[in-house]
């Protein structure tokens, strides 16, 4: 009876992360990650990061990471709550601010190591990650995700042909401002 209770809770931690790690960072993250990277006054900034010491960079890194992990908490209390809208907001709210911060972090990732706590807390956390995704139960719902991934991919590309997404929900947009148009007379 434990081993089923700890099977199911460590398929339930492993299922979470690989919705965030798939869904939410490649999806939406990631790509906002590499807009911020793309930026020109991104990359004037990534001079004066250079430039910090590392205690200033950790300190600004924190503010910026327990921004985004009080985001998720309050979403989550949100959604607990049964406000499904405002813990969505809070969550999308969440992403961009991530995204700003694995970009702060890579960039001062050489400067952040540098501090020996914090490069044992590093450590010590990407191994976890890695004994994660050496279990078995890891790499069961790594590869339903996947097929499911790829069976998604296959429903899009068969209903939704290159551009239609983007056709489709600019007209939602279109008929959502009309409706607000009409309703604010």
């Amino acid at each position: 009876m434990k081993s089923k209770l700890l099977n199911v809770a460590l398929s339930l931690i492993v299922f979470t992360y690989i919705v965030f790690e798939e869904l939410i960072w490649e999806s939406i993250a990631k790509p906002i990650y590499n807009y911020l990277h793309s930026l020109e006054i991104l990359r004037k900034l990534e001079h004066k990061i250079h430039s910090l010491k590392p205690w200033m960079l950790l300190s600004l890194f924190l503010v910026i990471f327990i921004k985004v992990e009080l985001l998720g908490i309050l979403a989550g209390i949100a959604l607990l709550k049964g406000n499904i809208l405002t813990a969505t907001a809070l969550y999308i709210a969440k992403v961009p601010v991530a995204a700003f911060a694995f970009w702060l972090f890579r960039v001062g990732k050489d400067k952040l190591l540098g501090i020996k706590w914090f490069k044992k807390s590093y450590d010590f956390t990407m191994k976890k990650i890695d004994a994660l995704k050496e279990t078995s139960v890891y790499i069961g719902i790594k590869k339903k995700t996947s097929k499911i991934k790829r069976k998604l991919k296959e429903l899009k590309r068969i209903y939704l042909p290159k551009g239609e997404f983007k056709k489709r929900v600019k007209k939602i947009y279109i008929r959502l401002k009309k409706i607000f148009k009409k309703t604010d007379i």
